[in-house]
């Protein structure tokens, strides 16, 4: 406590010492000291959030908010409660965490359900147990799919029957949360049907019925070897076709005219016709001998005494018959038609003429007949199939690619700048910190200096009053050489004592 109060008693000797001028200077560089450095910490100890999980139920968005509360997380809410947002150094390890504790589980019960032992359940309640684990176990299943972010499954599984009329269809169906801008194909939505029936004893794929969160139907209702379905394989087939052709003409002539300066459209014609032929040849020059069969037969002569012998033969021939069956395949293609479009060629302005633009120079004959050959020969032309490609030169509308590109480079000087102003500003803030602690440190240096119980002198004036320093001082140091050195000394340590005793002085003198 005596250490407290001397320090306290200095504090307070400095302050008195000290003029307005000094005393506000000293109060705003450290008010300024401390705001810069709330600022510098602040903008270090910057927590940024990010996604934990989106799309919750409240619920389930409750139970894993008191799971961060109890582990002492910040977090924050957004879209309704359903996002849950957590600083970004932590967002694996609180996924990694719930996942260990069956969080998220989107609503759904899996196979842990039988994890406790309800002893005296009956058979319903089990049967009632075993379809809300198997829908939960599906719905995870799906929710698994790059493209769906959530999936609720509901099956209807009728009890069993004693005859076989009575016994109804086990169905399906099946609600998809997919991601933004993310679409199924039939095949990925055949899958899940498929999967969801696999997994379900009695279930049939075509008993299963599939949506989106807006209610679009995505399943197909109808038998997989139908003529609809038939219809939507085809099509899927054509495109896939038409799709590989485009990239591959693409990649091909990009090499030669640059990215993004060719446009490709193929159609192609498949044959999707099932047939199946049979054919019969024969041929008669080559006959071979089945059977053969004689009879022998004798009779009497005319005059009854000759016997005659008779033979009748019965020869059966084959005739080499050949028999092929032909069985054509299906989706072969019948006919390619491609379209090409290429753009030409830009010459650059002269130096002089600097906002000129570029001028469209079209390309030559041979140019675009060597790009119909190579066209020709990536799609495999046949003239029996009467293929048929057209290469076309046309300048592009490059205005929206202009625009991209110089909205891109503004956005990446914007971005350049942004960083160069943030590291100008917190160099300032750094040179501010300084420059005010140096006032600090030289105004309190000024004080201690200026301090007579800090640097005792020869000589001290005191300056309670100016009737003391001339009853005291004057008659006795009035002609004292000392007292011109004190003065001296006095005048540059602490001129404002000085200029008080030649006040006195000159009093005096005009006085006598």
């Amino acid at each position: 406590m005596d250490e407290l109060k001397k320090i306290l008693e200095q504090l307070k000797a400095i302050n008195n010492r000290l003029d307005k001028r000094k005393r506000m200077t000293i109060v705003i560089s450290a008010i300024l000291t401390i705001a810069v450095i709330i600022t510098l910490v602040s903008l270090t100890n910057h927590i940024r959030y990010e996604v934990l999980f989106s799309g919750l139920d409240p619920g389930e968005a409750g139970t894993i908010v008191t799971k961060l509360k109890e582990s002492g997380v910040s977090y924050q809410l957004k879209n309704g409660g359903s996002t849950i947002l957590v600083p970004d150094s932590q967002v694996y390890d609180l996924r990694l965490d719930l996942a260990s504790q069956g969080l998220p589980q989107s609503g759904s019960v899996g196979y842990e359900i039988f994890d406790k032992n309800n002893i005296g359940s009956t058979d319903f309640v089990q049967k009632i147990n075993y379809r809300r684990a198997l829908e939960g176990e599906l719905a995870r299943t799906i929710a698994t799919l790059s493209e769906v972010v959530a999936a609720r499954v509901h099956l209807v599984i009728p009890e069993d029957r004693l005859f076989v009329e009575e016994k109804k269809e086990t169905t399906a169906s099946i609600t998809l949360k997919l991601k933004p801008g993310r679409t199924l194909s039939v095949f990925q939505i055949q899958g899940i049907a498929n999967l969801v029936s696999a997994s379900v004893e009695g279930l049939h794929p075509d008993a299963i019925t599939i949506i989106d969160s807006n209610s679009n139907l995505l399943s197909q209702p109808h038998k997989s070897n139908s003529l609809i379905a038939m219809s939507s394989n085809q099509m899927e087939m054509k495109q896939s076709v038409e799709n590989y052709y485009g990239e591959k003409l693409k990649s091909v002539l990009e090499q030669v005219v640059g990215k993004n300066r060719v446009a490709v459209q193929v159609a192609v014609e498949l044959n999707f016709d099932q047939v199946e032929r049979t054919i019969e040849k024969y041929d008669p020059d080559n006959v071979v001998v089945i059977s053969e069969q004689r009879d022998s037969q004798v009779t009497n002569s005319a005059d009854g005494k000759t016997p005659q012998k008779s033979e009748n033969t019965v020869t059966n021939y084959e005739v080499n018959k050949t028999v092929e069956k032909i069985v054509q395949d299906v989706g072969n293609i019948k006919r390619i038609s491609a379209a090409v479009m290429v753009d030409g060629k830009y010459v650059p302005p002269p130096a002089a003429a600097k906002n000129t633009p570029p001028q469209y120079v079209p390309l030559a004959a041979n140019e675009l007949n060597q790009m119909q050959e190579i066209v020709k020969s990536a799609i495999g032309y046949s003239a029996e199939r009467q293929d048929e490609v057209k290469v076309v030169n046309m300048p592009f509308d490059r205005t929206q690619v202009e625009q991209e590109k110089t909205e891109l480079t503004q956005f990446e000087k914007k971005i350049f700048w942004e960083k160069i102003i943030r590291w100008v500003v917190y160099l300032l803030l750094a040179l501010v910190v300084v420059y005010a602690l140096w006032r600090v440190i030289k105004a309190f240096k000024t004080v201690l200096t200026s301090n007579p119980t800090q640097q005792p002198s020869t000589f001290s004036i005191p300056t309670s009053s100016q009737e003391a320093i001339e009853m005291e001082l004057l008659p006795e140091m009035k002609n004292n050489l000392e007292l011109q050195k004190s003065i001296a000394g006095l005048t540059k340590k602490n001129p404002d004592d000085a200029a008080k005793l030649l006040k006195a002085w000159l009093a005096e003198d005009a006085h006598a």
